[in-house]
């Protein structure tokens, strides 16, 4: 059986203690601060988190981009030369067009110089930290033994298990970026009120509720997790945050006493950040299938 890679990008928000311990690689997404070009590092090696958010704060004019077929060759050659198959899991692509340049542009190309090497792309219809559970879960699975073919056929039955519950300061930065869906997401920035939002079953971000004050809003989301999450195989809750900290551990403490279960937090990076903005906090978790999209009537 072959070996083979798997593959993130900077919309999984994977810290690099996590990828290294599942061997897990990325490609990197971009970003034009001011017009001037950086990678979306989640090492943060040429700018810090709070480097990062304060350029958003102060109002500085920040852009994502998609992965690059540059970027996709320049990862994905050594593996391949090296005799490796790749799999690569990428953001939504109701959120990003990297899917699609890496199944139509980059996986042909590739194939052509490597014709016994395999590439499999799946649309993970996720973004941050549950786009990383699912990363992970296929690196577990790799490490029990399970084909490229396995592992893939596992993910595209099981993505929609994965969840977020989030909420954001405000959402002038998902609504510029074209990030947010559904009729709730047009109330305007009413002071005090914080929406929250999931990640639908198109893969997009959908406002499924607006609540009043802070608190409430944490707890929106402790009980969003806890109305999903399915204890028979979910071992460990995330919870992201960007500059968020003291409400990304209220999250924890509270779904770690009342669940019994290990949680983890994470940062969430710069492409997830961007398009969220400063003050971003998110639980994620594996449960029930994700059903509701925008139209459905719920």
């Amino acid at each position: 059986m072959a070996k083979f890679k798997i593959f993130g990008d900077s919309c999984s928000d994977l810290p690099t203690e996590i990828r290294k311990q599942f061997d897990i690689e990325y490609v990197h997404m971009g970003l034009v601060v001011d017009g001037e070009e950086k990678r979306a590092d989640l090492d943060w090696i040429d700018y810090t988190p709070e480097e990062f958010y304060g350029w958003l704060k102060e109002g500085r004019k920040v852009k994502t981009t998609q992965v690059s077929v540059p970027e996709f060759e320049e990862c994905f050659t050594p593996a391949l030369e090296a005799g490796y198959d790749i799999l690569y899991i990428g953001c939504s692509s109701a959120l990003s067009g990297s899917v699609n340049t890496c199944e139509v542009l980059v996986k042909p190309a590739l194939l052509e110089k490597y014709p016994d090497r395999k590439i499999v792309v799946i649309d993970s219809l996720n973004a941050s930290g549950s786009e990383g559970l699912i990363l992970v879960k296929a690196s577990q699975l790799r490490a029990e033994g399970k084909s490229i073919e396995e592992v893939a056929k596992w993910v595209e039955a099981n993505k929609l298990r994965f969840h977020f519950f989030a909420t954001v300061d405000t959402l002038t930065y998902l609504k510029n970026a074209g990030r947010i869906k559904g009729s709730k997401a047009f109330f305007g920035n009413i002071i005090g009120v914080k929406p929250i939002f999931i990640s639908d079953a198109h893969g997009n971000n959908l406002v499924i509720k607006k609540v009043k004050g802070t608190k409430n809003s944490l707890e929106e989301i402790i009980a969003g997790i806890k109305s999903v999450i399915d204890l028979t195989q979910c071992k460990e809750i995330w919870v992201g945050q960007g500059m968020a900290e003291d409400r990304a551990e209220i999250i924890k403490q509270r779904l770690v006493d009342e669940l019994k279960i290990e949680a983890h937090t994470i940062t969430i990076g710069p492409i997830v950040g961007t398009t969220c903005g400063p003050g971003i906090v998110a639980a994620y978790c594996f449960g029930s299938e994700v059903t509701r999209f925008e139209g459905d009537g719920k």
